[in-house]
């Protein structure tokens, strides 16, 4: 919507300059985190949003509106390598709905709206939320393993496991994986990384 909206407000000229195009990228990467941010103060309790910082970097001016207070170096770092992760990863169904939109002749914001809603869906990007939503149910690994055992006998699906193009294991599952275990040790609350980690053995176990 806040795509949109800004497409709207300061459209894209037709027959532009690919410096035209770059000015358009430079606009969004620079507010998608306060609109982001700014949607979840006012549907979580209305606070008032201060999108000014001083922070010196995307990820961290994102995480100081997000919490409302300077985030820590671990949070700012942990949030950088995910964006580089997730930008490096540059061909996948988000990415291949916004140049199938391109290729009909469409505006950038168009392009960019696309991919977000085909981001959105359960089997791309939403997979991180359902995975995460699979993980706050149990109260400890044992109780994930054994519901996570019961599950694979009824052949249910594991939201989370199983990719169409990395059929081993994703290359950037140690990357952050590295990253959750410090942030949980530095919080003193390592409890979700554990109940992660054990669902993964399982289904490594399971799945070989």
């Amino acid at each position: 919507t806040g795509v949109s909206a800004l497409g709207c407000t300061l459209p894209e000229k037709d027959r532009h300059p690919e410096s035209g195009a770059r000015d358009i990228a430079d606009r969004l990467i620079a507010s998608l985190g306060s609109m982001l941010a700014y949607w979840y103060h006012a549907s979580h309790g209305g606070h008032q949003v201060q999108l000014e910082t001083e922070d010196d970097s995307i990820g961290g001016h994102f995480l100081h509106v997000l919490h409302r207070r300077p985030p820590p170096a671990a949070w700012v770092r942990a949030m950088h390598t995910s964006l580089i992760l997730y930008a490096e990863h540059e061909f996948n169904a988000s990415t291949f709905a916004a140049r199938v939109i391109a290729g009909t002749g469409s505006d950038m914001y168009s392009c960019i709206t696309g991919a977000i809603g085909a981001l959105r869906g359960p089997k791309h990007g939403g997979a991180n939320e359902v995975a995460c939503e699979i993980q706050q149910r149990y109260a400890d690994p044992d109780g994930a393993e054994a519901d996570i055992r019961s599950r694979l006998s009824r052949k249910e699906v594991i939201i989370g496991f199983g990719h169409p193009v990395y059929t081993v294991s994703d290359p950037r599952n140690q990357v952050i994986k590295a990253l959750a275990r410090e942030l949980g040790e530095q919080a003193g609350d390592l409890q979700m990384f554990s109940i992660a980690e054990r669902i993964e053995t399982v289904m490594m176990r399971e799945k070989r």
